[in-house]
């Protein structure tokens, strides 16, 4: 064991190399095929960013030492390796490349050239995703990939957004993809917050990644791709390769920048004046005639200054954060071992007051090769985060909830210089002023008391692991052995002061902590065989078996009524009693078993063939159905190598028709929910045991059966691409809660907890859909080159089946049979009678029905005929009607354009998406009739003399003006500038001041928007992972506006 790590560290070290003796040479660079001098083609000392460009006439010099060499590249041309050796000239000719075709794509255990592949893979490069303000390399990879649909559910630092590769593919289970990093599983459990009604301090298991260690993203979107990974690809695959070392002398790079994040937009709400009017004209339209209307909103003057107290809560609570990141890398090695280390510390502050995310992460990545047939390597990375949440979005004590219900005609703080609330005996909540506040809906929290008397802190801990050796004991055939290890550790610190309303001020303080653990690990062994045979036939076959098993153990408690109301953590005898305690906890733990196979072949890389197979034993589920089988079968045919192509169409350099069919799985699901459980119970006077649980012994994996039928085509001596696809899934035995009959003997829990429901495989659905996309070299000269990218995707859903083809409910969405996924159920808004300004809806049978706000009407009066002639039944839920609208997008895509000029390069990328309704709770909200602060819209309300508007008559506490309808449903179309970048690459660094590169930069992330979306953000999702409720904006978040100034150092 110690000669082993004597050996690893004597490799490592031979990478640090000295430098050779300098000198100049010469030389000129041409076409290959018509003799052509090339200008502006790349000369660069491999292993640096050290390099010149060829002048007018091709020539260029460069000073060098022996032990360099040169890489010639250019846009459209192969790129060619030279050593400098005792040569004093180098003249090369360049043959004319297809970049994309001779992408190397990541395909799960092993890698093959784009032309090489038969199925849907989208890749991602390190330059899309390197040197970006983005907390995890989800949110860099927004927009980049067709088929991918990435949304960010919030602007609170550390939410994890949500990814759906070509659609919702379960109902109940979660539809993330998996996660690959370095042929490692990733854990991505999102911490399940047990406190505040799950909206505790956000954690994202993918941010523990830094985004600039990541050398390629590879996403594998059909069942000929993923059926590898067998019963946990339904969702599709994420394969992430971090930096490996390279051979040459050692490089230093830093990159590091600074910049600000603000809301890109908050709602308008009414200021102290425009306050006092609206909640006085509630209460003066609310009053019986003869009767003498309220004085409801009053101004007061706590600090004594003379002037009316006024408060723009937004101001209050959201600020702008200062954000800076620095991280370094190391690289370098020799023929015999390589080495790629980093370091990256990161701190963000966010746009709402106490929102700051910090992390700290070290990597070392070491390949070793010690004989020509042996190779091997060690990952180790570890990461820290400490992220400041805050409570936000439809949360009642949340930081936005209050900030948008407060009065604006109350101040910040008393004379004092204390927060302005209700002190006890009060409840701690915002105090009234003057205002008079019986009508309100929902307790006014101080805007300040969650962000600056409380704790919601999150510390996250992840190693990462792995190690594999590679052996080659004959030509053409490798066995590869790799271990890894994922172990996660997240820790929720909350504490809730006594004098912060709610959950504070009700316990006499509040202290909570939530500890939650799991490690993985990880072991695959395969074997690689490929081989050609005359150049012609080309064979690999891969077969290969994994072991994986998970533990989880979850211990939460908490604690009230401190003996010292002041004191913020738990230590035995500090409490006065442990009424408010309490305790709890879980420990999980899976396994899987696999084997799995490829065999590919093809045809003078004319004609493929391609199939695969894998064998999944999960613990996790039925007895029944342990294991199951997950087979894929691809085929492709290069038209463009046929003879008749070659010698007939010259425009076009490759076309490749190719289709893929296949199964995969999803196994996503709670642990032991297979099993049937019994648990003590009480009936009446009786104490007894109980069946708690009913078990499926033949509960098994979700299935997703996906066609792909697609083409590639490269045309215009390859300065124009595009892949075109076609696919559809039909996913079937998801996983859903089906109701037990009474017979069973199982008393009936309405909450659908204990001894009423079977999870079972009963429901079914389908997705359907095409990919686009366009990559173009627009224009390339010697100084100026202008390339576009362009990805659009267009996708369709329906659910097929339910438990007893029943609906499935969530607030205003359903899960129906025959209707897209999450489709809106709404009752149907029809608009305000411009001659009362009485709200007007439409009942079950499409009867125009008018609700009368006039106090002086009876209840039993109010629904009425639009002309008041004839009494109508009230319009309430049972009347919502299906409205075939559903919160997912059928269209979105992105468009990417990058200038160069000389060292100037700027980049555009552009985000859209729609298709889609968004839920809008905020609006609704903030236009109630009770008394809280409103949105400025409700400034527009019917008025004598202002009849022709959308707003009704405002009447004091009116609930039916403002209930549930489709009022609130707008369409979520938008376009983002999603990233706008600007930087500057100093030439002949080197020579001048002895840098490998210089470059500085500028970027702008959310720039604007274009949307017709009354809200903050149509991207906005305060539901998150639920596939059911999805669409919905209660009171969230906008994306943040980042502006940031880079620095990136190459020694």
């Amino acid at each position: 064991m110690k000669k082993g790590l004597l050996l690893w560290l004597l490799l490592a070290m031979g990478v640090v190399h000295s430098y050779a003796q300098t000198r100049t040479i010469t030389g000129s660079v041409r076409d290959a095929q018509d003799g052509q001098q090339l200008p502006g083609v790349s000369v660069v000392i491999k292993g640096t960013k050290t390099g010149v460009v060829s002048g007018a006439d091709g020539k260029f010099s460069i000073t060098v030492s022996a032990a360099d060499a040169l890489l010639f590249s250019f846009v459209g041309y192969e790129t060619k390796e030279e050593k400098v050796g005792n040569r004093s000239s180098i003249n090369v000719s360049l043959t004319g490349s297809n970049k994309v075709l001779n992408e190397v794509l990541v395909t799960g255990y092993g890698e093959l050239k784009r032309k090489d592949v038969t199925s849907s893979v989208s890749h991602v490069s390190s330059s899309l995703i390197n040197d970006r303000p983005a907390t995890s390399f989800d949110q860099a990879l927004t927009g980049r990939a067709a088929g991918v649909n990435i949304a960010t559910n919030s602007g609170v630092l550390g939410d994890a957004v949500s990814i759906r590769i070509r659609g919702v593919n379960s109902i109940t289970n979660s539809t993330q993809p998996l996660v690959i990093v370095d042929g490692i599983p990733m854990n991505t459990l999102n911490n399940a917050n047990v406190f505040n009604s799950g909206n505790g301090t956000r954690y994202n298991p993918l941010a523990d990644i830094n985004p600039n260690d990541i050398e390629s993203i590879d996403v594998l979107k059909d069942a000929a791709a993923s059926a590898l990974y067998g019963s946990r690809a339904a969702a599709g695959v994420i394969i992430i390769t971090t930096k490996r070392g390279k051979t040459g002398t050692v490089n230093v790079n830093y990159n590091g920048y600074v910049g600000t994040s603000t809301a890109a937009k908050l709602p308008k709400l009414l200021n102290g004046d425009d306050f006092t009017t609206i909640q006085n004209e509630k209460a003066k339209n609310a009053t019986k005639t003869g009767g003498t209307a309220a004085i409801l909103a009053k101004d007061i003057d706590v600090n004594g200054d003379g002037k009316p107290d006024r408060t723009d809560w937004l101001k209050e609570v959201f600020r702008t954060g200062i954000i800076h990141n620095h991280q370094l890398g190391l690289t370098g090695g020799t023929e015999k071992a390589k080495f790629y280390a980093s370091g990256e510390y990161a701190d963000q502050q966010g746009m709402i007051v106490s929102n700051r995310l910090r992390r700290g992460a070290i990597r070392m990545n070491l390949d070793v090769t010690p004989k020509k047939w042996l190779k091997s390597g060690l990952t180790v990375y570890s990461s820290k985060s400490l992220n400041n949440g805050v409570l936000s979005d439809g949360y009642l004590g949340g930081s936005t909830f209050s900030a948008f219900n407060a009065m604006p005609n109350v101040p910040v703080y008393d004379k004092a210089g204390n927060l302005y609330i209700k002190n006890p005996p009060g409840n701690g909540d915002l105090a009234d002023g003057n205002n008079i506040t019986t009508n309100k809906l929902n307790r006014f929290f101080h805007p300040l008391s969650n962000l600056l008397l409380g704790r919601n802190d999150n510390t996250s801990t992840r190693v990462l692991s792995n190690a594999y050796i590679e052996v080659e004991p004959i030509k053409d055939l490798k066995f590869t052995s790799r271990f890894g290890v994922d172990m996660m550790q997240n820790f929720e610190d909350q504490y809730s002061g006594p004098l912060q309303a709610g959950l504070g001020l009700g316990n006499n303080g509040l202290v909570q902590e939530n500890l939650l653990r799991q490690n993985l690990w990880n072991w695959s062994n395969y074997i690689n065989y490929s081989k050609s045979f005359n150049n012609v036939h080309f064979i690999n076959v891969t077969l290969g078996q994994e072991s994986q098993h998970t533990e989880q153990k979850q211990l939460y408690t908490g604690q009230g009524n401190l003996a010292d109301s002041y004191f913020k953590e738990i230590y035995d005898g500090l409490f006065a009693g442990s009424d408010n305690s309490y305790t709890g906890g879980g420990r999980f733990a899976n396994s899987f078993e696999s084997y799995f196979g490829k065999v590919g072949y093809n045809y003078g890389s004319k004609y493929y063939f391609d199939a695969t197979l894998r064998a999944d034993a999960y613990s996790d589920f039925g007895t029944n159905n342990r294991r199951g089988y997950f087979p894929g079968v691809s085929v492709g045919w290069r038209i463009s190598e046929e003879r008749f192509f070659k010698e007939n169409i010259s425009f076009i350099n490759d076309v490749k028709f190719r289709a893929s069919y296949g199964m995969v799985g999803n196994s996503n699901i709670r642990s032991y929910a297979f099993r049937s459980l019994y648990g003590g119970g009480q009936y009446g006077d009786v104490n007894g045991f109980g069946v708690a649980q009913i078990g499926d012994p033949n509960l098994q994996w979700e299935k997703s059966k996906k066609l792909d039928i697609g083409i590639d085509v490269s045309l215009l001596k390859n300065r124009i691409s595009f892949v075109a696809d076609y696919f559809k899934s039909n996913i079937d035995h998801l996983i859903l809660d089906a109701p037990i009959l009474a017979t069973v003997g199982t008393p009936w829990d309405p909450t659908g907890v204990v001894g009423s429901i079977l999870t079972t495989n009963i429901g079914s659905m389908w997705n359907k859909g095409v990919e686009l996309t366009f990559n173009t070299q627009n224009i390339v000269t010697r100084d100026f080159t202008w390339t576009s990218s362009l990805n659009f995707t267009y996708i369709k859903n329906r659910v097929t089946a339910t438990a007893d083809g029943s609906d499935i409910i969530k607030t205003n969405n359903r899960v129906s049979v025959g209707k897209s996924m999450g489709v809106f159920k709404l009752i149907k808004w029809g608009g305000v009678n411009p001659d009362n300004g009485n709200p007007m809806y439409y009942n079950a049978k499409g009867e125009l029905v008018m609700y009368n706000v006039d106090p002086n009407v009876p209840t039993a009066q109010k629904w009425t005929s639009p002309d008041g002639s004839k009494q109508m039944s009230p319009v309430t839920g049972s009347d919502a009607q299906y409205l075939d609208k559903s919160g997912y997008p059928t269209w979105f895509g992105g468009f990417n354009n990058t200038f160069s000029y000389k060292g100037i390069d700027l980049s555009i990328m552009l985000q859209y998406s729609g298709g889609n309704y968004v839920y809008n709770a905020t609006r609704a909200a903030l236009m109630s009739n009770y008394f809280q602060n409103n949105l400025e819209e409700i400034k527009n309300r019917w008025t004598p003399e202002n009849k022709n508007t959308d707003v009704p008559k405002i009447v004091l506490s009116d609930a039916p003006t403002n209930q549930a309808s489709t009022r609130w449903l707008e369409k979520g179309d938008f376009l983002r500038a999603r990233e706008i970048s600007l930087g500057y690459t100093f030439p002949g660094i080197k020579e001048k001041i002895g840098l490998n590169s210089l470059r500085l930069y500028g970027l702008v992330q959310n720039a604007f928007m274009i949307t017709k979306y009354k809200g903050a953000d149509p991207e906005i999702n305060t539901n998150r992972d639920s596939n059911i409720n999805y669409g919905t904006d209660n009171r969230g978040m906008s994306l943040p506006r980042i502006f940031m100034l880079g620095l990136n150092v190459g020694f």
